[in-house]
This record gives structure tokens, C-alpha cells and sequence, in this order.
């Protein structure tokens, strides 16, 4: 098999040795008293480790290795934050490593002292050939494993999320009400057009649409306006509007010209999802509400949010899905679906966040349980779990089996997955 780092790493956790004596490879009676604590910060592998050697015990970090001079080709000599290893563990011992003092450090092989049957186990699991490689396992594994798994898979899921958009709450000086209104615009574009309505929400600043919130046909002014769609009018309503953003474009000194209608994409999409038709939804939901911090954070109330992401648009939008392009059928606000994965998306990263930043618990466990009232997601992933017994009872385990899924089973992250782990311990 081919070791990585993680591998060791498991092993040297966990202890999966053979043996009850151990040596370093100067021959050294090494005896492991604290394996050490993870680090998952900068520096070396593991903290607070405690071995004897020689009989001298020694208080201090583990690095690991595949190789003893990975040492150097990670250019740990010039790091000081690996004079306080006392232990290298590698898989093969091909150099004498040494401290910026001369003194050697003392090497622990490990492929000397692995359980053979250790190895062929997870060497089975991750050549088994099936997407989930531990499928032809998954029935003989305990529930509380499996509870493990998605706990953890959603932990990783949250905060994979919020690392992409902190930078975003950082460069608005944490002012969450725009950040809010940020996530909510990006979110508002799904997926084909998440990246214009960003561009939008970023040249639309949330304190003028604040001022404006109580008039729907300003509101729809603004952006439109800012969104690129009114440099051409093509009836009477979108010459109405372009005159009242004309106004309020000088009176708020709005950066034009930013975007327009090439930005936004019209392709592989039904007329009801069109970006002109959610730009509308858009301007009625704001209207709707005091704001998106205030409806999605603060005050979070899931049957009241989920008929304000419904409300039906404008009258002139009821009727139309483009400008001058009058629909066959009346247009509704936004589906219960597509409703449920924006307040999904939305509501539960501005929560992880805010409760985060400003170390208020109370706001996690406010998404948790929107997770765990909102239904399942239903899609090629959650089959495939499905396929194998494993069915999501609500958006909470549906969000998890998807980052399990992406984020550990196409890795090959057995080690890291407590359903691996289970399996591995047999």
C-alpha cells in the first residue's frame, strides 16, 4: 500500500501496534505515555505528548513523517516552532534528523511495530472499488457510529461554509446587516446565477435599499437598475422605473454601468426561474421584510420566513417573466422547494456565523433545529446512501450525508469518518 501521513497518523492516535516493547531506531527502549493532542493549527502533528527514552521522560510535540527527510523538504530547521519536538515517527528512517543545536532527534519507525492485519484491513477497505468503501460494512456498524458520522460530516459541512464567507463579514468590518443582505443576494441566484446576484448585492449597498424598503416600485428601480436591465426599456413599466433610478442613481451617487443583461444567464432554465423573475421576488421579499438580518438571525421565524420568500411579486411581474415578454400564466413567487434551499443556505451559515462571532451558542442551536425541521434534500447523492440503507429523516442528516459523501467518502477519508473507524478497530 501506499502510506500517507494521515494513515500514521491514525496509527500513532489510535496505537495500532504490535508488540508491548518499543525502540527508536538508535535502539533506544521508547516507552509512549501520552500519544499528544491533534494539532490542527500550524506546527507539528501532535501537542502535549509524553514518552520516556533512556529513562528520561520528555514532555513535547510529535512530527510525522513518511520519510525522516520530509524533515527537511518541509523546511521544519527554520521553523522554531518544531524545536520542542521530542519524537519523530516516520514509516522509514532514511536520515538522521538533527537539532539547530547538533543534538539528534529521537526517530520512531513504525512500519516495524504495525499490526499486519491492521494494514490489510484498510488496504481492503480503500481498494474495495465501490464509491462508499465501506458499504459491504455499513450493516454491521452500530448506530452510534453512524450518528457519529453525521454529526461530524455536518460539523465540517458548517464550517467549510462559513470559512468561504468570513472574508466578506471581515472586509464590511463585521457589519452583519449588509453581510446579511450579501449572503442573501448570493443565495437568491441559486446556483446559475449566484455569482451576478453577488456582483449586485456588491455595487447595491443594503443602507440605501433600507431606505427605500416601503416602496416595492423603487425597490424594483434599484435593482434592476444596478443589475444592468434597464439601459434599453422595453415597454412603459421598464421606462417608469429606468426614470426613477435615473433619480435615485444621482441622489445616492451609484456606480452605473457595473453590470448588464450579459451577466445574467438565461440559458437551461424555465421561464419562472428566470434572473428578471427572481429579481423581482428579490425586491418584494425585501420589501416584505425589515431586513435580512433582522428576519434570518435575530428573529427567525421558519413558517413566517418561508411565506415572505413566497410572497408573490409585483403586479407587473404576476405577469410578465421579462421585460415586454408577457407570461402565458400567471407568475407565483418562488416554489416551496426552491424556498426551503434558500432558507437552508441562507439561514443556517448566517446563524453558524453570528453565533461564532460573537460567541452566542444559542444561535448554533437555531440551526440546528431549522436543519432538523426542514425536509430532506433528494437528490443523486442522498440515493446513493438511500441505495444502502441509510435514508435522511430531514435536512439535517440529508445536509451531512452530502458532506460525507463530497467531503470523506470521495477522499477516501476512512481514517477521519467514525464509521471507518469502527470498522478499522474490529
Amino acid at each position: 500500500m501506499t502510506v500517507r501521513e494521515e494513515f500514521m497518523s491514525y496509527v500513532w492516535r489510535y496505537q495500532r501496534l504490535k508488540g508491548g516493547q518499543y525502540h527508536t531506531s538508535d535502539g533506544q527502549i521508547l516507552k509512549i505515555i501520552r500519544t499528544g493532542v491533534v494539532n490542527v493549527n500550524a506546527g507539528p502533528d501532535f501537542d502535549q505528548a509524553r514518552v520516556i527514552i533512556k529513562d528520561i521522560e520528555w514532555v513535547g510535540s510529535v512530527e510525522l513523517h513518511v520519510k525522516a527527510s520530509d524533515w527537511n523538504l518541509h523546511k521544519h530547521p527554520v521553523d522554531y516552532a518544531y524545536d520542542k519536538v521530542i519524537l519523530h515517527v516516520v514509516w522509514e528512517n532514511d536520515l538522521e534528523i538533527k537539532r539547530p543545536d547538533g543534538s539528534t532527534i529521537p526517530t520512531f519507525e513504525l512500519k516495524n511495530y504495525i499490526e499486519a492485519d491492521f494494514v490489510k484491513r484498510f488496504d481492503e477497505i480503500i481498494k474495495s472499488g465501490t464509491e462508499i468503501k465501506c458499504q459491504a460494512h455499513l450493516a454491521e456498524v452500530s448506530d452510534i457510529a453512524k450518528s457519529s458520522m453525521l454529526e461530524k460530516a455536518l460539523a465540517h459541512r458548517l464550517e467549510g461554509k462559513a470559512a468561504v464567507f468570513l472574508p466578506v463579514l471581515k472586509e464590511l468590518k463585521n457589519d452583519f446587516e449588509e453581510f446579511s443582505f450579501r449572503i442573501f443576494c448570493r443565495f437568491m441566484g441559486f446556483k446559475l446565477n449566484a455569482e451576478a446576484f453577488q456582483k449586485l448585492a456588491e455595487n447595491l449597498p443594503f443602507s440605501v435599499i433600507r431606505k427605500h424598503k416601503d416602496n416595492l416600485t423603487q425597490l424594483e428601480a434599484l435593482i434592476f437598475g444596478q443589475a444592468g436591465f434597464l439601459e434599453n426599456p422595453q415597454d412603459a413599466y421598464a421606462k417608469s422605473l429606468k426614470q426613477e433610478y435615473d433619480f435615485l442613481k444621482q441622489k445616492y451617487n451609484l456606480q452605473n454601468g457595473v453590470m448588464s443583461r450579459s451577466h445574467w444567464q438565461f440559458l437551461r432554465t424555465r421561464p419562472g426561474n428566470f434572473p428578471t423573475v427572481r429579481l423581482a421576488q428579490l425586491a418584494s421579499i425585501l420589501h416584505a421584510i425589515s431586513g435580512v438580518f433582522d428576519a434570518f438571525v435575530l428573529h427567525l421565524d421558519v413558517k413566517n420566513i418561508e411565506n415572505i420568500l413566497r410572497v408573490k411579486p409585483s403586479e407587473y411581474w404576476q405577469e410578465h417573466y421579462d421585460f415586454g415578454k408577457k407570461s402565458a400564466s400567471k407568475m407565483q413567487g418562488m416554489g416551496k422547494s426552491s424556498a426551503d434551499v434558500l432558507l437552508l443556505n441562507c439561514a443556517t451559515l448566517l446563524l453558524n456565523i453570528y453565533s461564532s462571532e460573537t460567541d452566542s451558542p444559542a444561535y448554533f442551536q437555531k440551526a440546528i433545529k431549522l436543519l432538523e425541521e426542514l425536509k430532506p434534500e433528494i437528490n443523486v447523492i442522498t440515493g446513493k446512501w438511500q441505495s444502502l440503507g441509510i435514508r435522511a429523516r430531514d435536512a439535517f442528516e440529508s445536509q451531512a450525508l452530502i458532506e460525507q459523501y463530497n467531503g470523506f467518502c470521495a477522499l477516501n477519508r476512512c481514517l477521519a469518518c467514525p464509521v471507518g473507524h469502527e470498522i478499522l478497530k474490529r
